[in-house]
């Protein structure tokens, strides 16, 4: 137990969250495939539904977030800060229209 010392958890951390997220863009983006060979529609029909664009935008405030805290200069830092606001915004509104949909 005495060589946890030498792995950096913040490392670890933000790695599974860069990972996890483009995890979850890959299986919506297969889930969205899938929907659309059923259905028989247009990829890009599938993925204008609201469920798909929190799934995306959720992971790639997750890709983001995971960048950040990998990264090193300031100006990057301040890049993937904003892209992951961003992202957010785009869930969160995407999650409003869902949301006013079903309720």
């Amino acid at each position: 137990m005495q060589n946890l010392d030498l792995i950096d958890w913040g490392l670890v951390g933000f790695s599974s969250l860069w990972i996890g997220g483009l995890a979850l863009i890959l299986s919506a983006l297969g889930m969205a495939d899938y929907h659309a060979a059923v259905s028989h529609v247009t990829m890009r029909q599938v993925l204008a539904e609201a469920g798909y664009r929190v799934a995306i935008d959720l992971g790639m405030t997750f890709f983001c977030v995971g960048m950040l805290g990998m990264a090193v200069a300031w100006w990057e830092r301040v890049l993937w800060g904003l892209l992951a606001v961003a992202f957010l915004a785009y869930a969160l509104g995407a999650a409003g229209v869902l949301k006013r949909r079903r309720g």
